[in-house]
């Protein structure tokens, strides 16, 4: 018999023939099985020695039993079985839509197949940053101050791989939305609903995390129109091992933006910050090539935009 999800109305049949003793033919046959296994005459084709007759699987049929899990500040948080092409919008909906405290801007929307791909980069980087280690521990030290400097660089390249390696994959995908479920219902920020997602609505947080290399990180309460200098300063401001041009700011949203000329380019001093949002002052490297500090910059962001993850969900 037919399994639950089979498409009963049609099959799909590859049929072979050998032409001419010499050469193997196929051609695909659509047949009306379902009018066969009724019992109409002229529909229940015969099959031959080699025939492949497929039963399809119904449209959809992978996503029934799927469900998702909705978190923190909506009225009705839980676990909600999904159909086929359901959005965000209309999960929001089912569950009740937000809590007066809630806080959409700093949604946390995970999903495994980010998951799965941070994974994958991480793997990466962890490989690139053994690689780097290779070539910091071959550095000559002959004289007291190489030794001094490879001796730092060392430490410093082990902080970076134990974080690293300490660091899992939180499968945040960034979304944009806003209270105002309507107004952004059926746009491009409206996204489709995937078996496992888990969303978490977090309450308004009245704080901007500063973090890294300044002399008191910290949470620093928000104060609406102040820019991430303001908050730096706040926080006793960059010390001396600071990569000031490395500067950057995590969203509430967890997208991840640098100054005017892009990420590493300095200049984020001036960006106004949303509560939730975190400023994050890289270490700079104390020595090593190029390549290592590129790679250094790379796994600064990456643990810094899990902490901001693991923190927003204490909210």
């Amino acid at each position: 018999g037919f399994k639950r999800g089979a498409y009963t109305e049609w099959a799909d049949l590859t049929r072979y023939e050998v032409e001419h003793h010499t050469n193997v033919a196929g051609e695909n046959l659509t047949v009306p099985i379902g009018k066969a296994l009724a019992g109409e005459p002229d529909t229940d084709v015969l099959l031959h020695d080699g025939d492949v007759l497929t039963i399809r699987q119904l449209a959809g049929w992978n996503d029934v039993g799927a469900t998702i899990i909705v978190k923190g500040e909506v009225l009705h948080p839980g676990t909600y079985g999904i159909r086929e092409g359901e959005r965000l919008s209309s999960i929001l909906a089912r569950s009740g839509g937000f809590q007066r405290d809630a806080y959409p801007y700093g949604t946390i929307f995970e999903r495994a197949q980010v998951r799965a791909m941070e994974e994958s980069n991480r793997t990466v980087l962890i490989r690139e940053v053994q690689d780097e280690g290779v070539t910091l521990k071959a550095v000559p030290d002959t004289n007291p101050e190489d030794k001094s400097v490879k001796e730092a660089s060392l430490m410093q390249w082990q902080r970076v791989m134990e974080k690293l390696e300490n660091t899992p994959p939180s499968g945040r995908l960034v979304i944009h939305i806003s209270k105002d479920i309507k107004k952004w219902a059926g746009s491009p920020a409206d996204i489709e609903m995937r078996a496992g997602d888990v969303l978490y609505v977090p309450k308004r947080p009245n704080l901007v995390m500063v973090d890294g290399a300044v002399y008191n990180p910290t949470a620093v309460t928000f104060k609406p129109g102040k820019d991430a200098g303001w908050y730096l300063r706040q926080a006793g401001g960059p010390t001396n091992m600071a990569n000031k041009k490395a500067i950057f700011v995590i969203r509430a949203d967890g997208s991840v933006a640098g100054g005017p000329g892009g990420l590493f380019t300095g200049g984020v001093g001036n960006a106004q910050l949303q509560a939730g949002d975190m400023v994050v002052v890289p270490e700079k490297s104390f020595a090593g090539t190029t390549k290592w500090k590129n790679t250094m910059q790379v796994a600064q962001v990456l643990q810094a935009v899990a902490f901001s993850v693991s923190l927003a969900r204490t909210f």
